[in-house]
């Protein structure tokens, strides 16, 4: 490390995923609200919790996967450390860690949303106002990133904020497609599957620059095409690991040394597992065994990336 200490880098890079990690799980609880709306059945909430792997955990403290109490645990439980509120709390935490590294518009901006987070109770997490809560996380997150674009000196921080974040953006877009795929594929009859299309396209705040790309018809297939390689989205991952691509160089220009042979190992491994992974027909179970390799190649550069900077 030349002069930013690793444990401030490290602490950066977390704030970076914290923030990205709250607004994704925002957004998967939004549009699994919104799916169950259109579904007969009833929601799906024991597949949130599937997605991040939080099952046994989960069913620890509660005895069945409700709309309150899947909510409650992801959106309000501070014990659970892949819950909104606790992303929330250890971005505030990194954060205050490299207060002099960071501009004074990024900690106001993340000390009032900490504190309206603090602020909610399980009234605001009923059914009826998710949707609303939801998108006040997003919202604040947006509000922190519009912030830094304008306020965060291009630095080597700079470099390691945006490291973490397209890092866990990447992780997060194929856990939305893996998770609303099936009711783009099982749905019964082109009206639903149209309006389930939609609302997975809002939910990455996609639908306009995807109808750039498809003004008419559209199918699954193109959906899953757009969320995985259009290097023009910002949500799409394989803009996602051109961005760590150019940090990681970034990283390398400024230290005057290549970067470790374990992270250039680990991210081509990334680029040929994007390349290389989908052919033109996409069934169900092929993109979640893709997603699934994709997840372990991002889980793989993450590593390589802490082990070489952070360790």
């Amino acid at each position: 490390m030349s002069s930013l200490l690793s444990r401030f880098a490290e602490n950066i890079y977390w704030l970076g995923r914290y923030l990205e990690r709250a607004e994704s799980l925002a957004r998967i609880l939004d549009i699994n609200e919104t799916y169950a709306r259109e579904n007969s059945s009833g929601p799906n909430w024991r597949r949130i919790l599937e997605l991040n792997a939080d099952t046994e955990r989960f069913l620890k403290s509660h005895k069945k996967e409700t709309p309150e109490s899947v909510a409650d645990f992801y959106v309000l439980d501070l014990t659970n450390p892949t819950s909104i509120a606790f992303a929330v709390s250890a971005a505030r935490e990194n954060a205050r860690s490299v207060r002099h590294l960071i501009s004074t518009e990024m900690w106001t901006q993340l000390n009032m949303f900490q504190y309206r987070m603090s602020q909610l109770t399980r009234r605001d997490t009923r059914l009826s106002n998710l949707a609303t809560v939801c998108n006040e996380v997003k919202v604040n997150c947006q509000a922190f990133e519009g912030i830094a674009e304008g306020t965060y000196l291009r630095s080597e921080a700079w470099s390691f904020y945006h490291l973490g974040k397209y890092l866990e953006r990447a992780d997060q877009t194929t856990r939305i497609l893996d998770m609303a795929y099936d009711q783009l594929t099982s749905g019964d009859g082109e009206a639903l599957i149209s309006v389930q299309a939609d609302v997975l396209l809002r939910s990455v705040s996609g639908y306009h620059a995807f109808r750039t790309r498809h003004s008419g018809g559209s199918t699954p297939r193109d959906i899953a095409k757009f969320l995985l390689y259009d290097e023009e989205f910002p949500r799409a991952v394989a803009l996602c690991v051109e961005q760590v691509t150019a940090r990681l160089r970034d990283l390398e220009r400024r230290h005057g040394r290549k970067r470790s042979s374990a992270i250039e190992t680990a991210r081509r491994e990334l680029e040929f597992s994007l390349e290389t992974g989908l052919g033109d027909r996409i069934t169900s179970s092929q993109l979640h065994s893709f997603i699934d390799k994709l997840q372990i190649s991002l889980g793989k550069v993450s590593n390589a990336v802490y082990a070489s900077y952070f360790n």
